[in-house]
Protein backbone atom coordinates (compact mmCIF):
# COMPACT_ATOMS: atom_id res chain seq x y z
CA UNK A 1 0.00 0.00 0.00
CA UNK A 2 0.88 3.92 -0.39
CA UNK A 3 -0.05 7.23 0.21
CA UNK A 4 -2.26 6.09 3.55
CA UNK A 5 -1.78 9.77 5.27
CA UNK A 6 -2.31 12.90 3.59
CA UNK A 7 -0.29 16.06 5.17
CA UNK A 8 -1.54 19.93 4.71
CA UNK A 9 0.23 23.13 5.87
CA UNK A 10 0.35 26.46 5.12
CA UNK A 11 1.63 29.72 6.77
CA UNK A 12 -0.53 33.64 6.49
CA UNK A 13 1.07 36.27 8.48
CA UNK A 14 -0.06 39.74 8.23
CA UNK A 15 1.72 42.29 10.56
CA UNK A 16 3.05 45.72 9.64
CA UNK A 17 4.48 45.51 6.54
CA UNK A 18 4.77 42.08 6.10
CA UNK A 19 2.00 40.10 4.01
CA UNK A 20 2.93 36.67 3.68
CA UNK A 21 1.10 33.83 2.31
CA UNK A 22 2.48 30.37 1.67
CA UNK A 23 0.77 28.23 -1.02
CA UNK A 24 -1.34 25.95 0.48
CA UNK A 25 0.73 22.59 0.14
CA UNK A 26 -0.51 18.98 0.82
CA UNK A 27 1.37 15.85 0.43
CA UNK A 28 0.83 12.44 0.41
CA UNK A 29 3.24 9.61 3.08
CA UNK A 30 2.97 6.14 2.88
CA UNK A 31 1.84 4.63 6.85
CA UNK A 32 2.87 1.02 6.30
CA UNK A 33 2.66 -0.32 10.00
CA UNK A 34 -0.25 -0.86 11.99
CA UNK A 35 0.26 0.69 15.17
CA UNK A 36 -0.84 4.20 16.62
CA UNK A 37 -2.06 6.64 17.66
CA UNK A 38 0.89 6.57 20.99
CA UNK A 39 0.97 7.61 23.36
CA UNK A 40 -1.86 9.66 23.82
CA UNK A 41 -2.17 12.31 26.18
CA UNK A 42 0.18 12.70 28.51
CA UNK A 43 1.05 15.04 31.95
CA UNK A 44 3.93 16.89 31.55
CA UNK A 45 6.21 18.51 34.50
CA UNK A 46 8.49 21.49 34.85
CA UNK A 47 11.09 19.02 35.21
CA UNK A 48 10.21 17.04 32.03
CA UNK A 49 8.58 14.55 30.56
CA UNK A 50 9.74 11.63 28.28
CA UNK A 51 7.89 10.50 25.58
CA UNK A 52 7.39 6.65 25.80
CA UNK A 53 7.37 5.29 21.94
CA UNK A 54 8.44 1.89 22.76
CA UNK A 55 4.89 0.40 21.61
CA UNK A 56 5.98 1.53 17.93
CA UNK A 57 8.70 -0.17 16.35
CA UNK A 58 9.62 3.04 14.03
CA UNK A 59 7.65 5.73 14.86
CA UNK A 60 7.15 8.42 11.98
CA UNK A 61 4.18 10.26 11.81
CA UNK A 62 3.29 12.84 14.47
CA UNK A 63 0.97 15.32 15.76
CA UNK A 64 1.55 17.03 18.89
CA UNK A 65 -0.95 19.54 20.67
CA UNK A 66 -0.68 21.47 23.54
CA UNK A 67 -4.21 20.93 25.51
CA UNK A 68 -3.20 23.77 28.35
CA UNK A 69 -5.25 26.68 27.62
CA UNK A 70 -2.82 29.31 29.40
CA UNK A 71 0.63 27.74 29.29
CA UNK A 72 3.09 26.76 26.97
CA UNK A 73 5.69 23.42 26.65
CA UNK A 74 8.64 23.19 25.18
CA UNK A 75 9.97 20.15 23.64
CA UNK A 76 13.47 18.49 22.34
CA UNK A 77 15.93 16.08 23.27
CA UNK A 78 16.76 14.90 26.56
CA UNK A 79 20.62 13.00 26.68
CA UNK A 80 20.32 11.06 30.43
CA UNK A 81 23.53 9.85 29.81
CA UNK A 82 24.93 13.88 30.34
CA UNK A 83 21.74 14.95 32.52
CA UNK A 84 21.25 17.71 29.34
CA UNK A 85 17.94 18.66 27.29
CA UNK A 86 18.61 20.44 24.25
CA UNK A 87 15.64 22.45 23.18
CA UNK A 88 13.74 22.18 19.69
CA UNK A 89 10.52 24.44 19.77
CA UNK A 90 7.42 25.71 21.72
CA UNK A 91 4.08 24.96 21.60
CA UNK A 92 1.88 27.85 23.42
CA UNK A 93 -1.04 27.21 24.72
CA UNK A 94 -3.72 25.07 22.53
CA UNK A 95 -1.19 24.93 19.70
CA UNK A 96 -1.08 21.77 17.88
CA UNK A 97 1.51 20.61 15.01
CA UNK A 98 2.61 18.03 12.90
CA UNK A 99 5.98 16.63 12.06
CA UNK A 100 7.70 13.17 10.89
CA UNK A 101 10.07 11.95 13.57
CA UNK A 102 13.50 11.04 13.08
CA UNK A 103 14.14 7.03 12.39
CA UNK A 104 17.14 7.48 14.78
CA UNK A 105 15.53 9.58 17.12
CA UNK A 106 16.82 7.62 19.72
CA UNK A 107 19.98 6.95 19.06
CA UNK A 108 23.07 8.40 20.71
CA UNK A 109 25.67 10.40 18.05
CA UNK A 110 28.95 10.48 19.16
CA UNK A 111 32.48 11.25 18.24
CA UNK A 112 35.08 8.33 17.12
CA UNK A 113 34.76 4.89 15.91
CA UNK A 114 31.27 4.56 14.54
CA UNK A 115 28.18 7.06 14.56
CA UNK A 116 25.85 5.72 17.51
CA UNK A 117 26.72 5.35 20.69
CA UNK A 118 23.40 3.67 22.99
CA UNK A 119 19.78 4.00 22.25
CA UNK A 120 18.94 6.43 25.26
CA UNK A 121 18.13 9.92 24.01
CA UNK A 122 14.72 10.84 24.22
CA UNK A 123 12.03 13.68 23.01
CA UNK A 124 11.24 15.34 26.08
CA UNK A 125 8.39 18.08 26.91
CA UNK A 126 8.70 20.39 29.80
CA UNK A 127 5.89 23.00 31.11
CA UNK A 128 6.85 26.87 31.65
CA UNK A 129 5.20 26.62 34.85
CA UNK A 130 2.82 24.32 35.90
CA UNK A 131 1.84 20.59 34.92
CA UNK A 132 0.42 20.68 31.03
CA UNK A 133 -1.45 17.77 29.21
CA UNK A 134 0.12 17.21 25.88
CA UNK A 135 -1.31 15.35 23.02
CA UNK A 136 1.24 13.06 21.16
CA UNK A 137 -0.19 10.67 18.47
CA UNK A 138 2.22 9.18 16.76
CA UNK A 139 2.19 6.43 13.95
CA UNK A 140 4.60 3.69 13.00
CA UNK A 141 5.93 3.73 9.64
Amino acid sequence: MANEARITSGLAITTGKIVYSSKPTSFNADVAGAKGPVPGAIAVSTEGTDVDFSELTTPGLCRIQNQDATNYVTYGIWDPENSKFFPLGELLAGETYPLRLSRDLQEEFQTGTGTTGANTNRLRFKANTTTCTVLIEAFEV
